[in-house]
């Protein structure tokens, strides 16, 4: 299953994010059906990259307000 274990770790979720998880695999990428470990992987990357334009656009804005 795992070939290098020390690329992976596990996560438990509770029945219902798992039976969400099942659903989303079929529209995260539309047409493209995928596990749910790389529905969870597509969403945390999506959403920390979300995070860091905000931070960064923040940052921005502070320093513009301080010229």
């Amino acid at each position: 299953m795992c070939r290098d274990k020390d690329n992976y770790h596990s996560i438990s979720v509770r029945n219902r994010v798992f039976s969400k998880l099942g659903e989303l695999t079929k529209k995260v990428i539309p047409g493209t059906e995928i596990s749910r470990a790389k529905v969870v992987e597509k969403l945390v990357n999506d959403s920390h990259s979300s995070l860091n334009t905000i931070e960064v656009t923040n940052d921005n804005q502070r320093q513009r307000q301080k010229i």
